[in-house]
């Protein structure tokens, strides 16, 4: 049986561009040839050999932004490196990935940074041999203490434990056998890691809304000269006469008696006051410019799909993608990965706001792509600005690599400063994370994967609590993500398929969570004495308890409640009069009463929370006329209130859903 006739990541490849193929009855992993191909170019050309220190996978990849070299001499022991090349072949050609294919250039990156690279520096300072650690249960277990220090971590070293597991010993040469201890062990270790919901930073909404809403009056001011800042790049382009490093002096001048200055070059196309704000004085200003209008533009995308780095990175001009439904028009974004053969799309909802963003983006590429005269499918959003710089270097059509994330057109910082309250809203939210490194009077550090968690976290918070200026930035953005995303993502798999990674998935993740950690914080560890149904029960079963008691109990059981909430069993939400775990359907909303709250079971009543309602009721009805019969209907409303309230404390226990 030959392997290797399908590589990387669903990527149907001509033969030509394979490395050399291996027969798996006559593999003998310690008898490799040190001319074994590991990667080719396209146009058949080698790039690496078994015997190289640096495995060169570019050709493989499909997102410029993920790493493509294997550097075995700068990262691994020198003793190890025989024995760590060994594994990654093993992963290479066995290993199977999504959909039975074999691993993705990134997922083996992974492997080699998380796994391999970790057990060859375990193996240097203990003094023992990569096989040692794998055969050994000791060692291993050493290893696990000193290498899973995270969910993620732990994750990958049980999957390369079951990889190994599922491969004979006469094909890896490891006598690995995965010992019951080691895999409960690792299970355990895993679910603690778990127990700590997210690891990603919850961006405060504050600061979030202060960022968009910067960002948005820069790609504004772009889009107002857009046509002159196309018109500039276009003969900046098409001619030398403007094209040096720095801008051109007097003294300059007599030496280039054919060149224009700069400043006239500028004036030309109105773009002096614009240029003046953003220091582009030269050419090498001017090129930074445009990086920085895309690097705002990435951060825009991000914040209103949700999408990955290297996502944004892959979109081409053609992206934006509208489909007409009942209840309006949806606006989606592709994200199309080829290698050779197969397409693989990704998509994601956003809103009208974004075309702007996508416009912009689109002809910059277009000015720049024109130069390498190349099919407008392929053109990507985000093109290097290499030619801008270096046409004899720009020999290629690239999509921008490298991103830095200061490479966006300058913030004021002074509005983006971590305060007290941005601080304590995070904590309340995810209150079971420890956000020390997060120091007040900083400005906040922004990363790609931060937006992903945030937009859902806040589209989901969107209809519970309000979330100021920001839910008026994102309205219609949280509208769509919670009408498409919400509910297992069905709406959304009608209109296009969701991956694995995909966020409309993290809905199904995220909502528990959230109703979780409110539930935890607002009724298990509430100040005020409750009532109703659930009230009581809590208050009767879990509060009477002593503090030390009542964390131990927690500890041992919040998995249990995450568990209940994701099987659905139990939800949480906050109501006028306290809270409400039900998950049954609730006629009373259709009413609009909230009476029926005090003989539900599933009611968390606080004392509080009733008597700002009554006085708000009585608010309200001092506004009505008092002969009609919404005055009547509401008084009696009030009535009912303040009854049901004296009754509060003499209410007996009603039935609820009990949590253990």
């Amino acid at each position: 049986m030959s392997v290797a006739l399908k590589l990387f990541d669903n990527y149907y490849i001509n033969t030509n561009f394979l490395p050399s193929s291996i027969q798996y009855e006559q593999f003998d992993i310690d008898f490799i040839d040190e001319y074994f191909v590991v990667s080719k170019t396209l146009d058949n050309q080698i790039i690496s050999y078994y015997k190289d220190n640096i495995w060169d996978f570019t050709p493989y990849i499909s997102n410029p932004s993920q790493p493509a070299l294997f550097n075995f001499e700068k990262r691994i022991p020198k003793d190890h490196i025989l024995d760590i090349k060994k594994l990654l072949l093993l992963l290479i050609f066995f290993g199977s990935g999504k959909n039975n294919s074999q691993y993705s250039v990134s997922t083996l990156h992974h492997y080699f940074d998380e796994i391999l690279t970790p057990i060859a520096k375990f193996a240097t300072d203990k003094t023992i041999s990569v096989k040692h650690v794998l055969e050994n249960n000791s060692n291993l277990i050493n290893f696990i203490n000193t290498s899973c220090k995270d969910r993620s971590k732990t994750q990958s070293t049980i999957s390369f434990l079951s990889f190994l597991n599922t491969q004979q010993n006469h094909i890896t040469k490891i006598k690995f056998q995965y010992d019951k201890n080691v895999k409960s062990y690792l299970k355990k270790l895993y679910e603690t890691y778990s127990t700590n919901l997210s690891q990603t930073e919850l961006i405060p909404s504050r600061i979030l809304f202060q960022s968009i809403q910067q960002r948005w009056i820069q790609i504004d001011e772009i889009e107002n000269n857009l046509n002159n800042i196309v018109n500039f790049l276009e003969e900046y382009l098409s001619t030398d006469k403007y094209c040096e490093i720095i801008s051109i002096t007097k003294k300059k001048q007599k030496k280039f008696n054919d060149k224009i200055e700069w400043i006239n070059f500028i004036n030309k196309h109105n773009l002096e006051k614009l240029f003046k704000k953003y220091n582009v004085a030269n050419r090498l200003s001017f090129k930074k410019f445009i990086i920085d209008i895309q690097g705002t533009s990435k951060h825009i995308i991000l914040a209103y799909t949700g999408m990955r780095n290297g996502e944004a990175l892959n979109l081409k001009i053609d992206c934006l993608d509208k489909k007409e439904l009942s209840d309006g028009i949806c606006r989606l974004i592709t994200s199309t990965s080829k290698l050779s053969g197969r397409k693989q799309e990704s998509k994601w909802v956003t809103t009208k706001k974004v075309e702007k963003v996508i416009h912009i983006l689109k002809s910059i590429a277009i000015v720049i792509s024109s130069y390498y005269k190349p099919n407008m499918e392929g053109i990507p959003l985000f093109i290097s600005t290499e030619l801008l710089l270096d046409k004899q270097y720009a020999r290629t059509l690239k999509t921008r690599k490298n991103f830095l994330y200061f490479n966006e057109l300058k913030l004021d910082y002074n509005d983006l400063k971590i305060t007290d309250s941005d601080k304590k809203e995070i904590q309340e939210i995810e209150f079971n994370r420890n956000y020390k490194d997060i120091e007040i009077g900083k400005a906040w550090r922004f990363r790609s994967h931060q937006y992903r968690r945030s937009l859902a976290v806040y589209s989901i918070q969107s209809g519970i609590v309000s979330l100021g200026a920001l839910q008026i930035q994102l309205k219609h953005q949280f509208r769509e993500m919670t009408l498409y995303y919400s509910n297992g993502a069905s709406y959304a798999k009608k209109l296009f398929n969701i991956p694995r990674d995909h966020i409309a998935n993290d809905f199904d993740q995220i909502k528990p969570e959230l109703e979780t950690l409110a539930y935890i914080k607002e009724v298990l560890f509430s100040e005020d004495k409750l009532y109703g149904g659930h009230g009581k029960f809590v208050e009767n079963n879990l509060k009477q308890k002593e503090q030390s008691d009542f964390n131990e109990y927690f500890f041992e059981n919040r998995n249990k409640i995450l568990k209940q909430f994701k099987n659905g069993e139990i939800a949480y939400k906050r109501t006028a009069l306290g809270g409400c775990i039900s998950t049954e359907p609730c006629d009373s909303k259709l009413t609009c009463s909230i009476i029926a709250c005090f003989d539900c079971h599933g009611s968390i009543l606080e004392k509080s929370r009733v008597n700002n309602v009554i006085l708000k009721q009585k608010e309200f009805i001092s506004f009505l006329d008092a002969n009609s019969i919404e005055y009547r209907t509401e008084l009696e409303e009030l009535n009912k209130l303040e009854d049901l309230k004296n009754k509060l404390i003499k209410e007996p226990l009603a039935n609820s859903t009990i949590i253990n």
